[in-house]
C-alpha cells in the first residue's frame, strides 16, 4: 500500500536491466534498446516489460476502488479516521495523516480520471466535479459559469434541493446565457432515486475496476508502433525478440558495433560490404531476394503470397535466423559457407521445427513448404568454385 519512490523504482529497473540483457552472467553486456522502450505495451511497439511506477500506481488505486465499493473492517475504520462526512473528491494531504493515507491520496487523481459516478441519490457526486453527468465534469464543460459561482462545493443532491438554483457573482452577458440554458436543461432531465450512489469504472467495459484497464490508460500517451506480426507467429519468443530487435535496427551489427565504440572492420565476412541488419537479411549476395528491406517485405508479400498470412512471419523469421546464426558462426567460429544452400536448409529446418508450435491444420502444410523449399534450393544448388557465395533462387 505504499507509492514506491522513484529512486527505488530506478534501483529495481538497474537490476531488471542486468538480467535482461546479461541473464545470469557476471560479463558486461551492451543495453541495445532504450529500457523505456522496452516498458511499453507490445502495441506500443515494446516489449511489454512492465513499468514498476505506473503498475504501482495502478494497484494503488485498487484500494480506492475497494473503498467506495465494498464493505468491511478496513473500509470502516478510513472512513471512521479520514473520510468522515466527505465525498474523496474534497479529501486532500495532511501532515498528521499516515504515510499509507497520504500514499493513496498521491493517486487519487488517477482513480478520479476511471471513475464515473452512476446517480442514485446523488449524495457521493460531486456536482461540480464529479463525473456523473457525462464523461466530462460540469466544471469542465462549463469553466466560464463555475468561475464565477458562489457555489462551487457540494453534492448533487444538495443541489438537487435546492432546485438546481446557481448565484453567480456578476450578471451573465449573452454567452454565459446561452451555456446557463444548457446547464438547466442538462439538470431537468435528471431524476434522483432513493438508491445509493454506485461508483462505474469508465476504463473497462464490464464497468468493474481493473488493474489492467488503469495500468493500460496510464501507458495511452505513447505512441502507437504495433509490431502484431511478430507477437501472433507461432515461433519461439527469443525468435521474436530478434525479429522486434530487427525491426528497431539494434542487432549486434558491425556498425551497431562501431556506434559503440568498436575498432574492428566494418565489412561484412561473406561480401566485404559494410555490415547492417538490412543488408545482412535482406541485400546480401547471401540473401538476395526481390524486397530490399523489412517494409518493402510486407507489401511484397501481400501482393504475391496473399493467402496463408500465418506463415508470412514465420517464414521471414527462419531465413532471417538462419543468415544470422550462419554469420555468427563466420565471425566468431570461422567457418565458411560454401554455398547459400547450407542456409535455406538450415532455414528449412527451423521451419520443420517450428511446425509443431503451430495449430493442428496448420503444421501439415507448414512441413510440406519446408521441404519443397529445402528440395528447390537442393534442385538449383551449382557445383561453385569456393571463391563464389553465388546467389539463392527463389521461386
Amino acid at each position: 500500500m505504499y507509492l514506491l519512490p522513484k529512486t527505488i523504482c530506478k534501483r529495481i529497473d538497474q537490476t531488471r536491466k542486468r538480467f535482461f540483457w546479461q541473464e545470469s552472467g557476471l560479463k558486461k553486456k551492451y543495453h541495445l534498446v532504450k529500457w523505456e522502450k522496452l516498458n511499453r505495451p507490445r502495441k506500443k511497439g515494446g516489449l511489454g516489460i512492465q513499468d514498476i511506477r505506473k503498475m504501482n500506481q495502478s494497484l494503488l488505486c485498487g484500494w480506492w476502488w475497494k473503498l467506495e465499493k465494498k464493505e468491511g473492517m478496513w473500509q470502516k475504520l478510513v472512513e471512521k479516521k479520514y473520510v468522515m462526512q466527505s465525498r474523496i473528491t474534497r479529501l486532500k494531504y495532511k501532515p498528521t495523516n499516515s504515510s499509507v493515507w497520504n500514499n493513496l491520496l498521491k493517486v487519487k487523481d488517477i482513480y478520479l480520471k476511471g471513475r464515473r459516478i452512476k446517480v442514485g441519490n446523488g449524495r457521493l457526486a460531486e456536482f461540480w466535479e464529479g463525473q456523473w453527468c457525462g464523461a466530462v465534469s460540469l466544471k469542465d464543460k462549463f469553466p466560464e459559469l463555475y468561475n464565477i459561482c458562489n457555489e462551487q462545493v457540494g453534492s448533487v443532491a444538495a443541489f438537487a434541493e435546492r432546485g438546481w438554483r446557481l448565484t453567480f457573482r456578476r450578471w451573465l452577458d449573452e454567452n454565459l446565457q446561452n451555456q446557463f440554458r444548457r446547464l438547466r436543461d442538462m439538470l431537468t432531465s435528471v431524476a434522483l432515486s432513493r438508491e445509493d450512489d454506485s461508483p462505474v469504472w469508465a476504463w473497462e467495459k464490464s464497468g468493474a475496476f481493473s488493474v489492467k484497464s488503469t495500468y493500460a490508460h496510464l501507458c495511452s500517451n505513447q505512441l502507437a508502433e504495433p509490431n502484431k506480426h511478430i507477437w501472433k507467429a507461432k515461433i519461439p519468443l527469443k525468435n521474436k525478440i530478434f525479429m522486434w530487435l530487427a525491426q528497431q535496427d539494434a542487432i549486434l551489427t558491425r556498425d551497431n558495433l562501431a556506434k559503440r565504440n568498436w575498432q574492428g572492420d566494418l565489412r561484412r565476412s561473406f561480401c566485404q560490404c559494410p555490415e547492417t541488419a538490412e543488408h545482412l537479411c535482406f541485400t546480401c549476395s547471401l540473401a538476395i531476394c526481390r524486397p530490399c528491406s523489412l517494409e518493402q517485405f510486407w507489401h511484397w508479400v501481400y501482393i504475391y503470397i496473399p493467402s496463408h498470412k500465418q506463415y508470412h512471419m514465420v517464414g521471414l523469421t527462419a531465413i532471417c535466423w538462419a543468415l544470422w546464426k550462419a554469420r555468427n558462426l563466420v565471425c566468431f567460429e570461422q567457418k565458411r559457407v560454401k554455398t547459400p544452400t547450407e542456409i535455406v536448409c538450415s532455414a528449412s529446418s527451423f521451419l520443420s521445427y517450428w511446425a509443431g508450435l503451430q495449430k493442428t491444420d496448420d503444421r501439415a502444410p507448414l512441413e510440406a513448404g519446408a521441404e519443397a523449399l529445402k528440395a528447390a534450393a537442393l534442385f538449383f544448388h551449382l557445383e561453385e568454385s569456393p571463391n563464389n557465395t553465388g546467389v539463392v533462387l527463389l521461386r
